[in-house]
């Protein structure tokens, strides 16, 4: 079995993620997140001075990865982490650090219009919000007030009531909710794609005591986070994937997306269960998993599971499309994952912490499994084929 071949190769493994988890406690873990979901990320601007992307490196920094830290990758305007030997990557770990954005239509009356998919609910819908704009050198809040959807079915009406400041024609309108943790459920606005982004960073700080074993074996991985993958859903969207690939080598084996999946009514994830993995994104409308991944997967996933239950759960349900759907084109997407959350895009989105956790665990080990470490795998499911 795959869980049992990995702690083989990698007999350390299971003790490094219990003794990192045993300092980065629920409460650490909270603390990183709160600091995610209070930065300011635009969709289009995330890693601009003042953006997310300043504050993925000072998490990285106080999680011993500063010098893994590359802040700018080219000119895609995203930022990643590197762990292993000075070469091209092998497998490339994606997490999307922007969330759903609003742009100003008209000024009068504050009119806007979404850079994402409209998730408000039927009727009228009312949230904080701030609008940024680039000022000064950096991302700057230059109104905040209300931001309120109108929804009949038939037509969709968004403006920001604003109440402090005064909007202009390039503002990106983002919800701003007051982040919250009652026990190990947290609820505010950012989640998609913050417990992502949380989950790549722990990982890369958990697996970085094993960084010799990576550079022995002359493997590497990056963990990119990248901007613009929120979308309208009738129009293209991974921007931020999309030149990411024009600019890094195809990776020796492929690629794992970390973003979150949707629970509720008639879908399958549970929120607290573990992180989900799906074999399709939108019914075969993005990518899909070669058959021998989705079978690693669903082996290490028993093997996880006998001995940390429920670290992991299939949503075998309606899956969105995320970065999948322009990395499918340059690699193969090796592992569709995330944790479940509700209500996304809009104030009220939740999660739980224990599903951060189990994603890390999960994410050690399938990455271990999908750069060849654990080589009794190789034949068995034909990786790198």
């Amino acid at each position: 079995m795959p869980f049992n071949a990995v702690n083989h190769a990698v007999p350390v493994l299971s003790d490094q993620l219990t003794r990192f988890f045993a300092h980065t406690t629920r409460e650490v873990q909270w603390r990183l997140l709160e600091r995610l979901l209070l930065a300011h990320a635009p969709s289009g601007g995330a890693n601009l001075l003042g953006g997310i992307g300043d504050d993925i490196a000072s998490l990285a920094d106080e999680l011993g990865l500063r010098d893994r830290v590359i802040p700018y990758l080219g000119s895609t305007g995203n930022t990643a982490i590197w762990l292993g030997a000075e070469k091209p990557a092998d497998l490339v770990i994606v997490a999307h650090m922007d969330r759903a954005s609003f742009r100003v239509k008209s000024v009068e009356g504050g009119i806007l219009y979404p850079l994402c998919a409209n998730r408000f609910p039927l009727g009228e819908y009312r949230v904080a919000a701030k609008a940024v704009r680039f000022e000064r050198g950096r991302l700057v809040v230059c109104a905040d007030g209300m931001l309120v959807s109108n929804r009949d079915g038939k037509q969709d009406t968004l403006h920001m009531d604003v109440k402090r400041g005064k909007l202009s024609w390039y503002d990106t309108v983002l919800m701003d909710v007051s982040p919250a943790c009652d026990g190990d459920t947290v609820i505010g606005t950012g989640l998609d794609n913050s417990l992502g982004v949380l989950i790549c960073l722990l990982a890369a700080a958990a697996l970085r005591p094993l960084e010799t074993l990576l550079q022995s074996r002359g493997r590497r991985c990056l963990f990119v986070f990248t901007d613009q993958e929120e979308g309208p859903a009738d129009g293209f969207f991974g921007y931020g994937a999309s030149r990411m690939a024009y600019v890094l080598p195809q990776p020796t084996y492929g690629c794992v997306v970390v973003d979150t999946h949707t629970s509720g009514p008639k879908l399958d994830p549970v929120m607290g269960q573990g992180i989900c993995l799906s074999a399709v994104s939108q019914w075969g409308r993005g990518s899909i998993v070669p058959p021998n991944y989705q079978a690693l997967a669903a082996d290490l996933m028993t093997g996880l599971n006998g001995v940390r239950p429920h670290t992991i759960q299939v949503n075998n349900s309606y899956h969105s499309r995320s970065d999948d759907m322009a990395l499918g084109r340059w690699t193969r997407i090796l592992a569709l994952s995330g944790p479940p959350m509700v209500n996304p895009h809009t104030g009220q989105e939740s999660a739980r912490l224990r599903d951060v956790e189990s994603g890390v665990w999960w994410l050690s080990y399938f990455l271990i499994a999908a750069m060849n470490l654990a080589q009794t795998l190789v034949p068995r499911y034909a990786l790198g084929r």
